[in-house]
Parts: structure tokens; C-alpha cells; sequence
């Protein structure tokens, strides 16, 4: 009886941890979020908004605020926060929206915040206030912006305008990349994979290394980078790509740059090939805010 619950309790602690750890890669690996996922989370915060500045508006009216200098203060916070959130929604609409687009959004969120904090309302506007921080946690991790309420200091500066890869002006980088231009990249990934593949296996059987180990190698990294890219567009055709999914495109991309740079092929058509194939890669990575460089 007691080995069985031993046995039990073992086989608990296991569940906990896998449980735990996949938890932990869902948070560490968030799925990029498509055009309308994005649309809906803008959505709430706009109803949740509406929401709180009726209750915020009705909580002033019956508190020591009414007509103070702290209740003109809260609505220019009010009214800066509607703007900013309106700015946003104008430049999703139009595919021009940036991470300091959110940013701005969230740092004159975190004035209404601090007063709410320090200024006890009725029971209605600080929930609808705690229900629309919850959206707008949600933006800023669908913008990988890095955020905590405690964190704001009121020095927000703007950030310059910027020329995107598709030629649209937008205030920094990197601008949220909708679900069709990521298409088109991977495209071109495919589309350039390909053209690389027949230029290298040209190249490599009027070369020293056909028929030898190197070449052995070369073909699996190759094979490697295209299982990867499959499963990345796998992925991202069911909505559930992630940066981790990047990554490993980009280390088998790794290996076959290595083997390109160090083994020179003659009349390198495939090196040209592999060249413009990486500059598609190096455009995939800022997409799902990759860090990565290729080693040299």
C-alpha cells in the first residue's frame, strides 16, 4: 500500500513539472498573433475604455473630486489616452502600426493608472479600469513591448520616423508586419530555397566534394533547413508560429553558411543564391524579433 502510494504521489510531482514547463513555453514562446487577433484584443480596449470613462465620470461626480483641479488632471489623462488610442487604431487600420504606437498608448495608460491607484473611486470604475489594463497587457505583449504598470516615470519621447523594408513611413522599428507580408517572406524563402538547392547540387557534382563526406554534410544541413521551413510554415498557416519556430530555421540556416563561406565552390552561382536566400532570412528574423547575427 505504500509503494502504491509512492508510486502515485511520484507520478504527481511528474504531472506538476510537465504541466509547469509547458506553462513556462507557452509564456517564453507566445504565438505570433495574426491581423485579427490583434483587431479583436484593439476592440476590447476600445468597449473596455467607453466602459470605464462612463463609470470614471459617474465615481468623479459623487466624490471629493468634483470640480478640483485632480479632476481636470484625470480627464487630460483620459483624453490623452483616447488620442493615443485612436492613432493606433488609425495606423492598424492602415497597416502602419508600431511598437511606439503601443507605447505611447501605454504610457499615458500608466497616468490614469497611478491616480487610480492612489485616488480610491467607486467599486465600478476600479474594475472597469483593472478590466482594460488587462487589454492592454495583451497589446503590449502582442507588440513585444517590454511593460510594467510600477516601472512609469512620465519621460516618454517619441521615436523618429523610419523607412519600412514594403517603403511605408512609420515611427520606429520594428512596425507590426501584417499576416500578408509575412506570407510574402516566406514565400520568397521557399521560392529562393529552391533556386539555391538546384545551384548548389549543380555546383558541388562538378566540384572536388562530390561524392565525399563534405558533401554528405552539406546535403543534410540543407534537408535539415527545409524540414524546418515546412514546419515553420506549418505553423504559421495554423496561427501557431512562434520566434522558437524562427530559430530553427535560422540555426540550420547557420550550418550551411558555414559550410558556403568555408568551402568556396567554383563559378558560385549557389553562393550568390545562398546570399539572397539569407537576406530573406535576416528579414524573417526582425519579423518574429529574432535577435541574430550569422557569426561574423
Amino acid at each position: 500500500m505504500l509503494h502504491r502510494l509512492f508510486v502515485v504521489s511520484i507520478l504527481c510531482v511528474c504531472s506538476a513539472l510537465l504541466i509547469s514547463t509547458s506553462k513556462t513555453q507557452e509564456i517564453g514562446q507566445p504565438y505570433r498573433l495574426n491581423d485579427k487577433d490583434i483587431e479583436r484584443i484593439l476592440r476590447r480596449i476600445e468597449q473596455q475604455s467607453d466602459r470605464f470613462r462612463s463609470s470614471l465620470d459617474s465615481a468623479l461626480d459623487k466624490s471629493r473630486f468634483n470640480g478640483s483641479s485632480r479632476e481636470d488632471d484625470i480627464n487630460a489623462f483620459v483624453k490623452d489616452f483616447y488620442e493615443q488610442t485612436k492613432r493606433l487604431r488609425n495606423h492598424f487600420d492602415k497597416h502602419q502600426s508600431a511598437t511606439p504606437d503601443v507605447q505611447a498608448v501605454l504610457d499615458r495608460a500608466a497616468r490614469i493608472d497611478t491616480f487610480m491607484s492612489r485616488n480610491r473611486l467607486s467599486p465600478k470604475a476600479q474594475d472597469d479600469w483593472a478590466n482594460l489594463k488587462v487589454n492592454l497587457d495583451q497589446l503590449a505583449s502582442a507588440y513585444n513591448v517590454s511593460w510594467r504598470w510600477g516601472d512609469y516615470r512620465g519621460d516618454y519621447r517619441p521615436v523618429p520616423s523610419v523607412v519600412t523594408p514594403s517603403g511605408i513611413t512609420v515611427a520606429g522599428v520594428p512596425y507590426r508586419v501584417t499576416d500578408r507580408e509575412v506570407e510574402r517572406i516566406l514565400k520568397r524563402i521557399e521560392q529562393q530555397s529552391d533556386r539555391f538547392r538546384s545551384a548548389l547540387d549543380s555546383s558541388l557534382d562538378k566540384s572536388r566534394f562530390n561524392g565525399t563526406r563534405q558533401e554528405d554534410d552539406i546535403n543534410r544541413f540543407v534537408k535539415e533547413f527545409y524540414e524546418r521551413t515546412k514546419k515553420l510554415r506549418d505553423h504559421f498557416d495554423h496561427h501557431k508560429s512562434t520566434s522558437a519556430d524562427v530559430e530553427d530555421v535560422l540555426e540550420r540556416g547557420a550550418s550551411i553558411d558555414s559550410f558556403m563561406r568555408r568551402n568556396p565552390l567554383r563559378r558560385n552561382k549557389a553562393l550568390r543564391e545562398w546570399e539572397q536566400l539569407r537576406g530573406n532570412l535576416d528579414e524573417l528574423a526582425q519579423v518574429y524579433n529574432v535577435s541574430w547575427n550569422w557569426g561574423y
